[in-house]
């Protein structure tokens, strides 16, 4: 039983169920928020995937709901094609919530004071910060975890062809926990050498979690773990 919680709490299919309502209360909330003074304001990911897909032609307010939405749909599909299975266990589901609180906890104690380089805490508002927090987990474990571990080990692999899969692995960990470090500092945070370095540590660490509990238990330790920062910080 623990070896078929383990493989498929880290499948995908597990992952985007488990993600599923999280990905619905951050975008009814943002939804909810819209006419208020936090209207259109995003987690920095959502907005990026947004960006990007705007430099293709397309405004959409919700885009990159709808590619969350069709990347499940997809998976889905691949999942019944071919396991012939849409049996849910509820327990798995449940235990991947404790796992992923019991991460989050862990990270929290491990980086310490260092939450306080981690998130920007600019609008006073517990309400709002815990919406965006739901954001982080989903977006930013999306593109820093899922597509770019995914697209620097293929890019890595392309260039140094007998490159064990360890040391492939370990580079494209290296390169976007390196890009999700940066990546906080494209609003208005001025660069520091410490902040760059504990996000990086930080990117690391879920990298490694990512890897080997899959997309899923990774996204709701972050929304978990941004949540105790929030509450450490107002």
């Amino acid at each position: 039983m623990i070896q078929d919680y383990l493989q498929k709490s880290k499948s995908p299919f597990y992952s985007f169920i488990i993600t599923l309502p999280i990905f619905l209360f951050y975008e009814l909330g943002l939804f909810l928020m819209r006419g208020t003074e936090f209207s259109y304001i995003k987690n920095g990911a959502d907005a990026l995937i947004e960006d990007m897909i705007a430099t293709l032609g397309f405004d959409i307010f919700y885009i990159s709901s709808s590619v969350f939405l069709l990347a499940f749909f997809i998976i889905a599909y691949y999942q019944k094609k071919n396991y012939d299975s849409f049996t849910i266990y509820k327990s798995y589901l449940s235990i991947m919530l404790l796992e992923s609180f019991l991460y989050a906890f862990l990270l929290f104690l491990l980086l310490g004071n260092m939450s306080l380089y981690l998130m920007d805490i600019s609008v006073e508002d517990i309400k709002f910060n815990i919406i965006l927090s739901l954001g982080a987990g989903i977006y930013e474990e999306l593109i820093f975890r899922v597509f770019s571990i995914f697209i620097f080990y293929r890019f890595i692999s392309f260039i140094f062809k007998s490159m064990r899969h360890f040391s492939t692995q370990f580079f494209a960990l290296l390169l976007s926990s390196i890009l999700f470090s940066l990546f906080h500092f494209m609003g208005t945070e001025s660069f520091s050498q410490e902040a760059f370095t504990i996000r990086f540590i930080a990117g690391i660490l879920l990298g490694i979690l990512y890897i080997n509990r899959g997309f899923g238990i990774t996204a709701i330790t972050h929304s978990f773990y941004d949540i105790f920062v929030i509450f450490q910080l107002t």
